[in-house]
């Protein structure tokens, strides 16, 4: 088994007592794995993918990401292995321009100024915003912020990479830039979204969420093809396989 894997077993977690928000969830992700995490309002998508990073650690259950443990003390490993963008990019930039926004992690885990800049660049030309560098954050459109978001990510070269709603706020070109971005990624990665039709063009598997729990694991064509099962769970097939009338 390649070291790049991540085992969720038996995963239960609640913000208040008595009011579950995941309920019993286990899949293992493996490195190849392209798998796009979909379900109504509610259903717990943000709330996993954000325990697969840790920014929440009071759950039930097992997390194992390359096998080590999802715990507080094993923070700053997880999140060396695991790039994170956010759902909304403003709780994820914090800097004043997009160079300094994506040099920030390389540079807090000390690597020299030298690979700093190599990173930058190489993350500025693989999401296509070169022409972001220097533009101050306040500045750009949400669109812009979310491929920021994303070079953020990109310039510590994770093993995995894990998104919640990379599609939002991008136009038809970025988003197809988004695609392009996700599909050149050779290694894990775990997508949560509403927008059925991305999934369907980067992730080979699907994971229907609906309650707190997984309904169904298997191949994204299979399922999101399933008009009946996706109705089921309170969605609509991708607009891609509607009948126009």
């Amino acid at each position: 088994m390649s070291h790049i894997h991540i085992d969720v077993e038996n995963v239960s977690f609640q913000y208040e007592k008595g009011k579950p928000i995941l309920d019993r969830i286990s899949f293992h992700g493996a490195e190849n794995d392209s798998i796009g995490i979909v379900g109504a309002n509610g259903v717990g998508k943000s709330t996993l993918l954000k325990l697969l990073v840790g920014l929440h650690l009071n759950y039930q259950g097992s997390i194992q990401v390359e096998a080590i443990p999802v715990q507080k003390e094993t923070l700053p490993r997880i999140r060396e292995k695991i790039g994170y963008v956010f759902q909304d990019s403003d709780s994820q930039l914090f800097m004043s321009t997009a160079y300094e926004d994506i040099a920030f992690a390389p540079r807090n885990y000390g690597l020299p100024e030298e690979e700093v800049e190599k990173r930058v660049v190489s993350a500025l030309e693989m999401t296509g915003i070169n022409h972001l560098r220097d533009k101050q954050i306040y500045k750009m459109s949400g669109g812009e912020k979310k491929l920021v978001s994303i070079a953020t990510i990109l310039s510590m070269m994770p093993d995995i990479i894990i998104m919640d709603e990379p599609s939002i706020a991008l136009d038809p070109k970025n988003r197809r830039n988004l695609i392009r971005i996700l599909n050149s990624f050779e290694h894990l990665k775990i997508i949560a979204s509403h927008d059925l039709d991305m999934i369907l063009d980067t992730c080979k598997r699907t994971i229907i969420m609906a309650e707190g729990r997984i309904v169904c694991d298997g191949p994204t064509e299979e399922i999101l093809s399933n008009q009946q099962l996706l109705e089921d769970v309170g969605l609509e097939l991708p607009l891609c396989m509607q009948k126009r009338s």
